[in-house]
């Protein structure tokens, strides 16, 4: 074998390994390739900011527990909101929203992440469900022509979270 066939054979190896490996090898963590996956990545980084330990994940895994525990936590916040609003804005939808539909979104998280290594299949389900509630939130908000942005920006950060939370347990190994 001359120079010039060992040094092409090198290359070949070597562009074959590089293209082979796993993104956060090249500068790319865990959450910023889930983020990538979703419609809005913008908003995604924006929002996984809100826990600095998401960026720091090293597993899938722990990626997914992270971004769990931080969509729960969000939905308590957004559900705490929601029942602050309806003290000013006293309203059957609006409180169908704090209550009932906020607490199947905290149930949901909390239940994926009960799940997450024993019934991985369940828990990704749980987290798809919990863009349940801030979808009928929106809804029901809308036929009580109660319009709040901030309200609405809530459902849309926790139907994001819901979406994260999803790709990220797909990513599990079976």
């Amino acid at each position: 074998m001359n120079f010039s066939t060992f040094s092409i054979l090198l290359l070949s190896l070597s562009l074959i390994i590089v293209s082979h490996a796993p993104l956060p090898a090249i500068g790319i963590g865990l959450h910023e390739s889930l983020c990538g996956e979703t419609n809005e990545n913008a908003r995604c980084l924006e929002l996984l900011k809100g826990d600095p330990r998401i960026a720091g994940a090293k597993t899938d895994s722990e990626l997914c527990k992270l971004i769990l525990r931080f969509a729960m936590k969000k939905g308590i916040e957004t559900q705490k909101y929601l029942k602050e609003a309806l003290k000013k804005h006293p309203s059957p939808n609006l409180k169908e929203c704090a209550t009932t539909l906020y607490d199947g979104v905290i149930g949901s998280f909390k239940s994926a992440l009960g799940e997450l290594g024993e019934d991985d299949l369940t828990a990704s389900y749980d987290a798809g469900v919990a863009s349940d509630g801030p979808t009928t939130c929106d809804r029901a908000l809308d036929e009580a022509k109660l319009k709040d942005p901030s309200i609405a920006a809530l459902d849309k950060d926790i139907l994001l979270l819901s979406s994260i939370a999803f790709k990220a347990i797909e990513k599990l190994p079976s």
